[in-house]
């Protein structure tokens, strides 16, 4: 359980604390995965969507960190009539309500980034959180989620157990594996806990072996982050 703690894999150690409560006869091992039980069910994992299939067609982040899932949304931005733009927002809405449930996630991701550039933030979680529970397979619902828990506030443990998920299903793409890193390096910091360090380091380096070829951009900024580890030093 510890070892899935301090990985930042929050689902993988609440389901083998659920395991331990339900059969271990070892005491220190009950009062360890009671404590991780209720750290766990106090942020809801037990109500997480549950993933299907790992068969998805996961989306692929292009060279300028773009995803094709939200070209939606710049094409909404160039509406500069009013009129225009609410029309598109009307049919976006109709989607998320009548479309089929593929149509329906599509919508909400698309929504919810809508709703981040707008620095609604709530809203656009809200949103995220729509879409994988119409599409529960899709890494860059969960990824999305977690990726703007982290940046606006959310717990730790909130943006990792949804990070998490997305790396589940999509464990090559080093966004989310970036992002996984940043809430370990801000658990350490907040914790003063260097387990959290130490698993960012092997995280990053992973993450950094991911990135194809064109997704420069991405990298140096991974390559930064790892880079500045060094500068964290406990008390």
């Amino acid at each position: 359980m510890n070892d899935y703690f301090y990985r930042g894999a929050m689902m993988k150690c609440f389901t083998e604390a659920q395991q331990i409560a339900a059969t271990s006869t070892d005491a220190d091992e009950q009062t360890l995965a009671a404590k991780y039980l209720t750290l766990f069910e106090e942020y809801e994992y037990d109500k997480y969507p549950k993933i299907t299939h790992y068969l998805e067609r996961q989306s692929i982040e292009r060279a300028d960190e773009s995803y094709e899932d939200l070209d939606e949304v710049q094409f909404i931005r160039t509406h500069t009539d009013e009129a225009e733009f609410k029309a598109c927002i009307a049919q976006l809405e109709q989607r998320a309500k009548e479309g089929t449930a593929n149509e329906r996630a599509a919508s909400f991701v698309v929504q919810g980034e809508l709703f981040i550039l707008a620095h609604h933030y709530p809203e656009a979680v809200h949103c995220f959180q729509q879409a994988i529970a119409a599409n529960p397979n899709k890494g860059l619902y969960w990824g999305l989620t977690g990726q703007t828990m982290h940046r606006f506030g959310w717990m730790p443990f909130d943006a990792l157990g949804f990070l998490e998920q997305a790396i589940q299903l999509d464990p090559k793409n080093p966004r989310w594996q970036w992002n996984q890193a940043l809430v370990l390096i801000q658990l350490a910091k907040d914790l003063q806990e260097p387990a959290f360090l130490a698993n960012a380091a092997v995280t990053l380096e992973d993450a950094l072996t991911y990135c194809r070829e064109e997704q420069a951009s991405l990298k140096a900024a991974i390559q930064t982050t790892y880079d500045e580890m060094e500068n964290y030093v406990f008390s």
